[in-house]
Protein backbone atom coordinates (compact mmCIF):
# COMPACT_ATOMS: atom_id res chain seq x y z
CA UNK A 1 0.00 0.00 0.00
CA UNK A 2 1.17 3.32 -0.73
CA UNK A 3 2.35 6.19 1.95
CA UNK A 4 1.25 8.79 -0.36
CA UNK A 5 -1.40 11.42 1.26
CA UNK A 6 -5.09 12.03 -0.21
CA UNK A 7 -3.95 15.22 -1.06
CA UNK A 8 -0.67 13.65 -3.13
CA UNK A 9 1.21 14.75 -0.41
CA UNK A 10 4.03 12.08 1.65
CA UNK A 11 2.23 10.91 4.52
CA UNK A 12 4.40 11.55 7.97
CA UNK A 13 5.30 7.92 9.38
CA UNK A 14 3.65 6.23 11.80
CA UNK A 15 5.06 4.17 14.52
CA UNK A 16 8.07 3.47 12.95
CA UNK A 17 9.36 1.99 16.34
CA UNK A 18 6.64 1.09 18.13
CA UNK A 19 6.70 4.26 20.50
CA UNK A 20 4.07 6.14 19.01
CA UNK A 21 1.79 2.99 19.82
CA UNK A 22 3.03 3.26 23.55
CA UNK A 23 2.12 6.50 23.68
CA UNK A 24 -1.49 5.59 24.60
CA UNK A 25 0.18 4.07 28.04
CA UNK A 26 2.69 6.63 28.97
CA UNK A 27 0.27 9.68 28.95
CA UNK A 28 -3.22 8.57 28.75
CA UNK A 29 -5.93 10.78 28.37
CA UNK A 30 -8.82 8.65 28.04
CA UNK A 31 -9.04 5.49 29.44
CA UNK A 32 -11.53 2.87 28.24
CA UNK A 33 -12.20 -0.40 30.76
CA UNK A 34 -14.57 -3.38 29.68
CA UNK A 35 -17.10 -1.16 28.45
CA UNK A 36 -20.09 -2.37 27.34
CA UNK A 37 -23.34 -1.07 25.74
CA UNK A 38 -26.48 -3.06 25.22
CA UNK A 39 -29.71 -1.88 22.98
CA UNK A 40 -32.84 -3.80 24.50
CA UNK A 41 -35.25 -5.78 22.65
CA UNK A 42 -38.02 -4.23 21.23
CA UNK A 43 -40.21 -6.81 21.68
CA UNK A 44 -42.79 -6.63 24.08
CA UNK A 45 -41.76 -9.76 25.57
CA UNK A 46 -38.58 -10.70 26.03
CA UNK A 47 -35.80 -11.00 23.47
CA UNK A 48 -31.80 -10.28 23.92
CA UNK A 49 -30.32 -7.33 23.87
CA UNK A 50 -28.13 -6.02 20.90
CA UNK A 51 -24.51 -6.26 22.17
CA UNK A 52 -23.40 -3.05 20.12
CA UNK A 53 -20.58 -2.71 22.40
CA UNK A 54 -18.55 -5.70 24.99
CA UNK A 55 -16.09 -5.53 26.63
CA UNK A 56 -14.09 -3.27 25.39
CA UNK A 57 -10.87 -1.74 26.89
CA UNK A 58 -8.63 1.14 25.31
CA UNK A 59 -5.98 3.85 26.34
CA UNK A 60 -5.87 7.41 24.12
CA UNK A 61 -2.72 8.99 25.20
CA UNK A 62 -2.59 12.97 24.83
CA UNK A 63 -2.40 14.36 21.82
CA UNK A 64 -2.62 10.83 19.79
CA UNK A 65 -4.89 10.18 16.90
CA UNK A 66 -6.33 6.63 17.52
CA UNK A 67 -8.41 4.75 14.32
CA UNK A 68 -11.21 2.64 14.79
CA UNK A 69 -12.07 0.06 12.28
CA UNK A 70 -14.47 -2.62 10.97
CA UNK A 71 -17.12 -3.44 9.06
CA UNK A 72 -20.43 -2.25 9.42
CA UNK A 73 -22.80 -2.65 12.71
CA UNK A 74 -19.48 -3.77 14.31
CA UNK A 75 -19.82 -1.11 16.97
CA UNK A 76 -17.47 1.65 15.80
CA UNK A 77 -19.61 4.12 16.47
CA UNK A 78 -21.42 2.97 19.33
CA UNK A 79 -18.16 2.82 21.19
CA UNK A 80 -17.62 6.67 20.65
CA UNK A 81 -21.01 7.57 21.67
CA UNK A 82 -20.42 5.42 24.92
CA UNK A 83 -17.19 7.44 25.46
CA UNK A 84 -18.49 10.83 25.24
CA UNK A 85 -21.80 9.36 27.60
CA UNK A 86 -23.99 10.42 24.72
CA UNK A 87 -25.36 6.32 25.13
CA UNK A 88 -26.40 5.25 28.24
CA UNK A 89 -23.74 2.21 28.99
CA UNK A 90 -24.18 -0.88 30.73
CA UNK A 91 -20.66 -2.01 32.10
CA UNK A 92 -17.09 -1.15 32.52
CA UNK A 93 -15.43 2.55 33.10
CA UNK A 94 -14.50 5.69 31.26
CA UNK A 95 -11.80 7.64 32.82
CA UNK A 96 -11.03 11.15 31.53
CA UNK A 97 -7.56 12.62 32.92
CA UNK A 98 -8.42 10.56 35.73
CA UNK A 99 -12.28 11.52 36.32
CA UNK A 100 -14.59 8.51 36.09
CA UNK A 101 -17.08 9.86 33.49
CA UNK A 102 -19.68 6.95 33.26
CA UNK A 103 -20.35 8.04 37.53
CA UNK A 104 -21.06 11.79 36.65
CA UNK A 105 -24.41 13.26 36.90
CA UNK A 106 -26.08 15.90 34.79
CA UNK A 107 -24.69 18.57 35.57
CA UNK A 108 -21.40 17.14 36.08
CA UNK A 109 -21.55 15.47 32.74
CA UNK A 110 -22.58 19.14 31.31
CA UNK A 111 -19.29 20.86 32.65
CA UNK A 112 -17.74 18.03 31.28
CA UNK A 113 -18.50 18.15 27.92
CA UNK A 114 -16.49 20.99 27.29
CA UNK A 115 -13.24 18.87 27.40
CA UNK A 116 -14.81 16.46 24.85
CA UNK A 117 -16.94 16.64 21.41
CA UNK A 118 -17.70 15.06 18.15
CA UNK A 119 -17.62 15.61 14.34
CA UNK A 120 -20.55 13.79 12.97
CA UNK A 121 -20.65 11.49 9.83
CA UNK A 122 -22.96 13.49 7.63
CA UNK A 123 -22.46 17.27 7.31
CA UNK A 124 -25.94 17.46 5.94
CA UNK A 125 -27.88 16.42 8.85
CA UNK A 126 -25.93 17.12 11.84
CA UNK A 127 -26.38 20.66 11.17
CA UNK A 128 -29.62 21.84 11.55
CA UNK A 129 -30.58 23.64 8.38
CA UNK A 130 -32.99 26.36 9.95
CA UNK A 131 -30.24 28.11 11.54
CA UNK A 132 -27.50 30.28 10.32
CA UNK A 133 -23.79 29.08 10.30
CA UNK A 134 -23.13 31.44 13.09
CA UNK A 135 -26.21 30.48 15.66
CA UNK A 136 -24.50 26.68 14.66
CA UNK A 137 -21.37 27.72 15.59
CA UNK A 138 -22.95 29.95 18.89
CA UNK A 139 -24.80 27.27 20.31
CA UNK A 140 -22.31 25.25 22.05
CA UNK A 141 -21.38 29.31 24.02
CA UNK A 142 -25.39 29.83 24.71
CA UNK A 143 -25.69 26.33 26.42
CA UNK A 144 -22.37 26.69 28.29
CA UNK A 145 -22.84 30.52 28.98
CA UNK A 146 -19.34 31.38 27.22
CA UNK A 147 -18.75 35.04 28.15
CA UNK A 148 -20.93 38.01 26.73
CA UNK A 149 -22.74 37.58 23.57
CA UNK A 150 -20.21 39.83 22.03
CA UNK A 151 -17.65 37.71 23.29
CA UNK A 152 -19.37 34.58 21.70
CA UNK A 153 -19.87 36.84 18.30
CA UNK A 154 -15.89 37.25 18.40
CA UNK A 155 -15.37 33.59 19.24
CA UNK A 156 -17.39 32.53 16.42
CA UNK A 157 -15.61 34.69 13.85
CA UNK A 158 -12.23 33.28 14.69
CA UNK A 159 -13.24 29.84 14.56
CA UNK A 160 -15.27 30.15 11.36
CA UNK A 161 -11.30 31.46 10.36
CA UNK A 162 -9.69 28.91 11.90
CA UNK A 163 -11.90 26.25 9.62
CA UNK A 164 -11.19 28.34 6.47
CA UNK A 165 -14.83 30.19 5.87
CA UNK A 166 -15.02 33.66 6.03
CA UNK A 167 -16.34 36.55 8.34
CA UNK A 168 -19.64 36.91 6.21
CA UNK A 169 -20.82 33.16 6.26
CA UNK A 170 -21.86 33.95 10.03
CA UNK A 171 -25.50 35.15 9.26
CA UNK A 172 -25.68 32.31 6.10
CA UNK A 173 -27.62 29.19 5.67
CA UNK A 174 -26.20 25.08 5.47
CA UNK A 175 -28.29 24.71 2.05
CA UNK A 176 -25.77 27.84 0.60
CA UNK A 177 -22.71 25.72 1.21
CA UNK A 178 -21.41 22.85 -0.47
CA UNK A 179 -20.73 19.46 1.79
CA UNK A 180 -16.75 20.17 3.10
CA UNK A 181 -18.00 23.57 3.88
CA UNK A 182 -20.40 22.03 6.03
CA UNK A 183 -18.23 19.55 7.57
CA UNK A 184 -15.84 22.57 8.15
CA UNK A 185 -19.04 24.51 10.41
CA UNK A 186 -19.16 20.77 12.17
CA UNK A 187 -15.83 21.22 13.04
CA UNK A 188 -15.90 24.52 13.75
CA UNK A 189 -19.14 24.06 16.27
CA UNK A 190 -17.37 21.30 17.66
CA UNK A 191 -13.90 23.59 18.83
CA UNK A 192 -16.17 26.03 20.38
CA UNK A 193 -15.62 25.38 23.84
CA UNK A 194 -11.52 24.08 23.38
CA UNK A 195 -11.80 20.47 24.01
CA UNK A 196 -9.02 18.06 24.34
CA UNK A 197 -10.56 15.75 22.96
CA UNK A 198 -12.44 14.79 19.94
CA UNK A 199 -14.41 11.77 18.69
CA UNK A 200 -14.58 11.95 14.77
CA UNK A 201 -17.16 9.69 13.26
CA UNK A 202 -16.42 9.06 9.41
CA UNK A 203 -15.63 12.75 9.08
CA UNK A 204 -14.70 12.41 5.05
CA UNK A 205 -17.17 9.12 4.19
CA UNK A 206 -19.71 11.80 2.36
CA UNK A 207 -16.93 13.90 0.55
CA UNK A 208 -15.33 13.79 -2.49
CA UNK A 209 -11.47 12.25 -2.56
CA UNK A 210 -10.48 16.11 -3.49
CA UNK A 211 -12.43 17.74 -0.17
CA UNK A 212 -11.14 14.71 2.07
CA UNK A 213 -8.08 15.85 1.57
CA UNK A 214 -8.36 19.16 2.59
CA UNK A 215 -10.91 18.15 6.03
CA UNK A 216 -7.60 15.57 7.11
CA UNK A 217 -5.41 18.50 6.22
CA UNK A 218 -7.59 20.79 8.55
CA UNK A 219 -7.97 18.13 11.11
CA UNK A 220 -4.14 17.41 11.46
CA UNK A 221 -3.14 21.45 11.90
CA UNK A 222 -6.00 21.91 14.36
CA UNK A 223 -4.47 18.93 16.12
CA UNK A 224 -1.01 20.10 16.11
CA UNK A 225 -2.11 23.65 17.17
CA UNK A 226 -4.20 22.74 19.84
CA UNK A 227 -2.57 19.16 21.14
CA UNK A 228 -6.11 17.88 20.48
CA UNK A 229 -6.37 14.33 21.24
CA UNK A 230 -8.66 12.42 18.01
CA UNK A 231 -10.86 9.07 18.04
CA UNK A 232 -11.60 8.75 14.50
CA UNK A 233 -14.39 6.16 13.52
CA UNK A 234 -13.68 5.04 9.90
CA UNK A 235 -14.33 2.17 6.97
CA UNK A 236 -11.70 3.99 4.76
CA UNK A 237 -8.42 2.38 5.84
CA UNK A 238 -6.11 4.74 3.45
CA UNK A 239 -7.89 7.68 5.43
CA UNK A 240 -6.45 5.58 8.55
CA UNK A 241 -2.79 4.93 7.35
CA UNK A 242 -2.75 8.51 7.06
CA UNK A 243 -3.58 10.06 9.89
CA UNK A 244 -3.74 7.39 12.38
CA UNK A 245 -1.02 6.76 15.51
CA UNK A 246 -2.39 3.97 16.34
CA UNK A 247 -5.61 1.15 15.34
CA UNK A 248 -7.67 -0.31 16.65
CA UNK A 249 -10.06 -3.16 14.56
CA UNK A 250 -13.47 -4.04 16.02
CA UNK A 251 -15.59 -7.40 15.36
CA UNK A 252 -19.18 -7.60 16.72
CA UNK A 253 -18.33 -5.25 19.85
CA UNK A 254 -14.83 -5.90 20.66
CA UNK A 255 -11.47 -5.12 20.00
CA UNK A 256 -9.76 -7.61 18.15
CA UNK A 257 -5.93 -5.97 17.67
CA UNK A 258 -4.97 -3.26 18.31
CA UNK A 259 -1.29 -1.75 17.29
CA UNK A 260 0.88 1.48 15.75
CA UNK A 261 -0.64 1.97 12.52
CA UNK A 262 2.55 1.35 10.39
CA UNK A 263 3.41 -2.29 12.12
CA UNK A 264 -0.38 -3.27 12.16
CA UNK A 265 -0.41 -2.92 8.74
CA UNK A 266 2.27 -4.05 7.64
CA UNK A 267 2.43 -6.80 9.95
CA UNK A 268 -1.21 -7.99 11.00
CA UNK A 269 -2.16 -10.71 13.14
CA UNK A 270 -5.32 -11.29 14.17
CA UNK A 271 -7.18 -13.62 11.50
CA UNK A 272 -10.23 -10.56 11.37
CA UNK A 273 -7.00 -7.88 10.88
CA UNK A 274 -5.79 -9.49 7.92
CA UNK A 275 -9.00 -10.41 6.28
CA UNK A 276 -10.18 -6.86 6.67
CA UNK A 277 -6.23 -5.79 5.14
CA UNK A 278 -6.48 -7.92 2.17
CA UNK A 279 -9.53 -7.14 1.02
CA UNK A 280 -7.89 -3.17 0.16
CA UNK A 281 -7.76 -2.78 -3.92
CA UNK A 282 -4.90 -3.40 -5.81
CA UNK A 283 -3.90 -1.14 -8.13
CA UNK A 284 -1.59 -4.00 -9.93
CA UNK A 285 -4.51 -6.89 -9.55
CA UNK A 286 -1.88 -9.05 -10.52
CA UNK A 287 0.80 -7.92 -8.02
CA UNK A 288 0.36 -11.67 -6.39
CA UNK A 289 -1.30 -10.06 -2.94
CA UNK A 290 -3.53 -12.76 -1.05
CA UNK A 291 -6.84 -12.13 -1.06
CA UNK A 292 -8.99 -13.66 1.94
CA UNK A 293 -12.43 -14.25 1.29
CA UNK A 294 -14.83 -14.27 4.21
CA UNK A 295 -17.83 -16.95 3.95
CA UNK A 296 -21.22 -16.12 5.61
CA UNK A 297 -22.52 -13.11 7.43
CA UNK A 298 -21.61 -11.73 10.98
CA UNK A 299 -23.54 -13.11 13.48
CA UNK A 300 -26.55 -11.76 14.97
CA UNK A 301 -25.29 -9.44 17.47
CA UNK A 302 -28.23 -10.26 20.01
CA UNK A 303 -26.47 -14.21 19.89
CA UNK A 304 -23.02 -13.76 19.15
CA UNK A 305 -20.80 -17.05 19.63
CA UNK A 306 -20.09 -18.32 22.77
CA UNK A 307 -16.32 -18.33 22.21
CA UNK A 308 -14.35 -16.18 19.58
CA UNK A 309 -17.05 -13.83 17.90
CA UNK A 310 -14.86 -14.75 14.57
CA UNK A 311 -14.85 -18.06 14.72
CA UNK A 312 -18.14 -18.65 12.88
CA UNK A 313 -16.31 -16.89 9.35
CA UNK A 314 -12.14 -17.19 10.64
CA UNK A 315 -10.45 -18.84 7.71
CA UNK A 316 -7.63 -19.72 10.04
CA UNK A 317 -10.39 -21.43 13.04
CA UNK A 318 -8.63 -23.67 15.12
CA UNK A 319 -10.31 -27.45 13.62
CA UNK A 320 -10.87 -30.13 16.58
CA UNK A 321 -8.09 -33.15 16.83
CA UNK A 322 -11.09 -35.99 16.91
CA UNK A 323 -11.72 -34.80 12.84
CA UNK A 324 -8.05 -33.52 12.44
CA UNK A 325 -7.87 -36.86 9.33
CA UNK A 326 -10.66 -34.60 7.32
CA UNK A 327 -9.57 -32.84 4.22
CA UNK A 328 -10.13 -28.93 3.18
CA UNK A 329 -13.04 -30.12 1.00
CA UNK A 330 -14.91 -31.82 3.55
CA UNK A 331 -14.39 -29.04 6.27
CA UNK A 332 -15.50 -26.59 3.35
CA UNK A 333 -18.68 -28.82 2.92
CA UNK A 334 -19.34 -28.71 6.47
CA UNK A 335 -19.27 -25.04 7.14
CA UNK A 336 -21.33 -23.84 4.78
CA UNK A 337 -23.87 -26.39 5.78
CA UNK A 338 -23.30 -25.07 9.52
CA UNK A 339 -23.76 -21.68 8.20
CA UNK A 340 -26.79 -22.17 6.69
CA UNK A 341 -28.26 -23.44 9.93
CA UNK A 342 -27.32 -20.40 12.06
CA UNK A 343 -28.71 -18.36 9.54
CA UNK A 344 -31.93 -20.12 9.53
CA UNK A 345 -31.57 -19.72 14.03
CA UNK A 346 -31.11 -15.89 13.40
CA UNK A 347 -34.02 -15.78 11.44
CA UNK A 348 -35.86 -16.39 14.67
CA UNK A 349 -39.13 -18.30 13.01
CA UNK A 350 -42.32 -18.04 14.61
CA UNK A 351 -44.26 -21.20 15.85
CA UNK A 352 -46.78 -20.59 13.37
CA UNK A 353 -44.04 -20.56 10.11
CA UNK A 354 -42.12 -24.08 11.87
CA UNK A 355 -46.00 -25.32 11.21
CA UNK A 356 -46.34 -24.15 7.61
CA UNK A 357 -43.17 -25.20 7.04
CA UNK A 358 -43.97 -28.52 8.20
CA UNK A 359 -47.15 -28.91 6.23
CA UNK A 360 -45.36 -27.54 3.17
CA UNK A 361 -47.56 -24.40 2.93
CA UNK A 362 -44.71 -21.81 3.61
CA UNK A 363 -41.91 -21.65 1.17
CA UNK A 364 -39.98 -19.40 2.87
CA UNK A 365 -36.88 -21.14 3.58
CA UNK A 366 -35.86 -24.15 0.80
CA UNK A 367 -35.98 -27.63 2.54
CA UNK A 368 -33.28 -28.55 4.38
CA UNK A 369 -33.20 -32.09 2.46
CA UNK A 370 -32.22 -30.22 -1.00
CA UNK A 371 -29.69 -27.91 0.66
CA UNK A 372 -27.96 -31.13 2.29
CA UNK A 373 -27.92 -32.68 -1.12
CA UNK A 374 -26.37 -29.10 -2.70
CA UNK A 375 -24.06 -29.02 -0.03
CA UNK A 376 -22.85 -32.67 1.30
CA UNK A 377 -23.51 -35.16 -1.10
CA UNK A 378 -20.93 -34.37 -3.62
CA UNK A 379 -18.71 -34.86 -0.75
CA UNK A 380 -17.84 -38.29 1.34
CA UNK A 381 -17.28 -38.46 4.61
CA UNK A 382 -16.66 -40.98 7.16
CA UNK A 383 -19.29 -42.53 8.67
CA UNK A 384 -19.41 -41.09 12.39
CA UNK A 385 -19.52 -37.89 10.32
CA UNK A 386 -21.94 -38.29 7.80
CA UNK A 387 -24.34 -39.96 10.97
CA UNK A 388 -24.15 -36.37 12.52
CA UNK A 389 -24.54 -34.45 9.61
CA UNK A 390 -28.17 -36.65 8.90
CA UNK A 391 -28.88 -36.21 12.63
CA UNK A 392 -28.51 -32.38 12.20
CA UNK A 393 -30.69 -32.15 8.87
CA UNK A 394 -33.28 -34.56 10.64
CA UNK A 395 -33.37 -32.04 13.36
CA UNK A 396 -33.85 -28.83 11.15
CA UNK A 397 -36.87 -30.78 8.93
CA UNK A 398 -38.55 -31.18 11.98
CA UNK A 399 -38.44 -27.94 13.04
CA UNK A 400 -35.50 -28.16 15.72
CA UNK A 401 -33.22 -25.70 14.56
CA UNK A 402 -31.26 -24.43 17.52
CA UNK A 403 -30.85 -28.47 18.68
CA UNK A 404 -29.21 -28.69 15.25
CA UNK A 405 -27.13 -25.80 15.23
CA UNK A 406 -25.85 -27.16 19.13
CA UNK A 407 -25.28 -30.77 17.46
CA UNK A 408 -23.06 -29.09 15.05
CA UNK A 409 -21.21 -26.83 17.14
CA UNK A 410 -20.50 -29.77 19.90
CA UNK A 411 -19.13 -31.74 17.17
CA UNK A 412 -17.36 -29.67 14.77
CA UNK A 413 -16.84 -26.01 16.99
CA UNK A 414 -13.14 -26.63 18.72
CA UNK A 415 -11.47 -24.35 21.19
CA UNK A 416 -12.54 -20.92 18.82
CA UNK A 417 -16.61 -21.80 19.79
CA UNK A 418 -15.66 -23.25 23.01
CA UNK A 419 -13.47 -20.61 24.55
CA UNK A 420 -13.37 -16.96 24.24
CA UNK A 421 -9.62 -15.95 23.38
CA UNK A 422 -7.49 -13.87 25.55
CA UNK A 423 -5.52 -11.10 24.36
CA UNK A 424 -2.41 -11.43 23.65
CA UNK A 425 0.75 -9.43 23.53
CA UNK A 426 2.45 -9.76 19.62
CA UNK A 427 5.27 -6.58 19.57
CA UNK A 428 5.84 -3.48 21.03
CA UNK A 429 2.26 -1.93 21.83
CA UNK A 430 0.55 -4.46 19.39
CA UNK A 431 -1.75 -7.14 21.21
CA UNK A 432 -3.95 -9.24 19.33
CA UNK A 433 -7.24 -11.58 20.72
CA UNK A 434 -6.98 -14.75 19.21
CA UNK A 435 -6.21 -18.67 20.15
CA UNK A 436 -4.06 -19.05 17.61
CA UNK A 437 -1.44 -16.83 19.65
CA UNK A 438 -1.17 -19.41 22.33
CA UNK A 439 1.60 -21.73 21.43
CA UNK A 440 0.04 -24.79 21.26
CA UNK A 441 -2.24 -23.55 18.29
CA UNK A 442 0.37 -22.06 16.67
CA UNK A 443 0.50 -23.02 12.73
CA UNK A 444 3.42 -20.74 11.04
CA UNK A 445 3.27 -20.59 7.17
CA UNK A 446 -0.27 -21.43 6.14
CA UNK A 447 -3.85 -21.13 6.42
CA UNK A 448 -6.83 -21.96 5.53
CA UNK A 449 -9.26 -19.16 3.37
CA UNK A 450 -13.37 -20.36 3.77
CA UNK A 451 -13.09 -22.15 0.86
CA UNK A 452 -10.31 -24.84 1.97
CA UNK A 453 -7.32 -23.29 -0.20
CA UNK A 454 -4.07 -22.76 1.72
CA UNK A 455 -2.63 -19.35 2.07
CA UNK A 456 0.69 -18.53 2.87
CA UNK A 457 2.47 -16.40 5.59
Amino acid sequence: MSDRAPDGGTAPDVADDGATGQRGHDDPLVVVEELRTYYESERLFGGDPVKAVDGVSLEIGRGETVGIVGESGCGKTTLGRSILRLEDVDGGRVSFDGTDVTTLGRRDLKDWRRNAQMVYQNPTSSINERMTVGEIVREPLDIHDWGTPGERRERVWDLLDLVGLRPEHYHRYPHQFSGGQRQRVGIARALALEPEFIVLDEPVSALDVSVQAKILNLLADLQAEFDLTYMLIAHDLSVVRHICDRVGVMYLGKLMEVGPTKQLFESPANPYTRSLLSAIPQPDPDAGADRITLRGTPPNPRDPPSGCVFSTRCPFKIRPAEHGDLTDEQWAAIEAFRGVIRERDQARVTVLERLKARLGIDDRFTPIDEIASELLEPVSFPDPVEGMLEEATALVADGNVPAARDRLREAFGGVCEAEAPEQHGIADGQVSRCHRHRPEYEEPGASRDGSGTILPE
